[in-house]
């Protein structure tokens, strides 16, 4: 079978590698779409990063072919599916921090999304894999990863309501979080430089929108809350935007590293604020089964709305 092998940022190549051979509780599946995430980005970035690799985990395929034990899915099923599995049990997923279990870790797609065939084991089958219905645009199904990474992140925010966010950055992660937060009936405050993804943020339900480039963030801020927001998703981390929030948050308010900027992973932060002011910054890095089921049914059900994402060259 083909599949596209990086082996530097410069240098892809489509190859012919074994077709995976399904055991009696895998499945095998076509691959008609895959996404490209930030992260696959990165890691085609990173000179530490193994290679040649086959990346791509935002995947929709058709079931080609299954394991006699396999009873949850018939040939011909259209899915959708995750590429890491938590154990469920550990210390790390007890305490919500799925992203940091051994077992996690160690399960992915083989080979990657961006091949012909992808093999899913027992535990992406129970886990990770959802059918989609007939007539479903199958190009909508590909945002049910990054929006369950989207919902594990709120999730782990305390919030109340009333409650005042702020997301940074409205590229499609933004237009994700902006939509989950509006479906909780709070407010929320897009910042970007871009002035046309700032139209996007307004059309898809943002309450403020905020360029820093033409106005004092902090003082646009304190216009909409006087205290400040209560929490901010960092969709772009780097110095400026992490400086930044710490200087309009509220106090006791709470910080979301969601995306971070690979070229400016060291930088000086004011940590005299975040002491003083009893800041909580936190990171969120994946989903879990239960954000990707939940992301799933809010696609499926058009609850949240991926269109303006698509680009339908394609």
């Amino acid at each position: 079978m083909k599949a596209l092998m990086c082996y530097s940022e410069s240098d892809f190549r489509v190859e012919e590698i074994d077709k995976p051979r399904v055991t009696e509780s895998d499945m095998l599946i076509e691959v008609l779409y895959c996404g490209l995430c930030g992260s696959d980005i990165a890691k085609i970035f990173d000179k530490n990063s193994k290679k040649p690799a086959v990346y791509g985990h935002e995947v929709v395929g058709r079931v080609v072919e299954l394991g006699k034990d396999v009873r949850k899915f018939k040939s011909g099923d259209v899915v959708v599916c995750a590429h890491h599995v938590p154990c469920g049990k550990c210390h790390y997923c007890r305490h919500g921090n799925e992203s940091m279990c051994k077992q996690f870790k160690e399960t992915n797609f083989y080979p990657g999304g961006f091949s012909q065939y992808i093999k899913l084991s027992d535990k992406h089958i129970e886990n990770t894999t959802f059918k989609i219905p007939e007539k479903f645009d199958l190009l909508k199904a590909l945002f049910v990863e990054p929006l369950a990474c989207c919902i594990r992140a709120i999730e782990r925010i305390e919030r109340l309501p009333g409650d005042i966010f702020s997301v940074v950055v409205a590229g499609a992660i933004g237009v994700l979080f902006i939509q989950l937060i509006k479906l909780e009936g709070l407010k929320v405050v897009v910042i970007d430089i871009d002035n046309s993804r700032l139209k996007l943020a307004k059309n898809m339900g943002a309450d403020y929108i905020i360029n820093p480039s033409s106005s004092n963030l902090t003082e646009e801020i304190k216009k909409i809350s006087p205290i400040g927001v209560d929490s901010t998703i960092l969709t772009v981390t780097n110095g400026s935007t992490l400086n930044d929030a710490i200087g309009y948050i509220r106090l006791g308010g709470d910080i979301n590293i969601f995306g971070m900027s690979q070229m400016e992973s060291f930088f000086p932060v004011d940590f005299g604020k975040i002491y003083k002011n009893e800041l909580t910054i936190r990171s969120t890095y994946s989903s879990s089964p239960g954000s990707l089921a939940r992301a799933f049914d809010l696609i499926i059900s058009g609850k949240i709305n991926v269109s303006p994402l698509i680009p339908r060259e394609v």
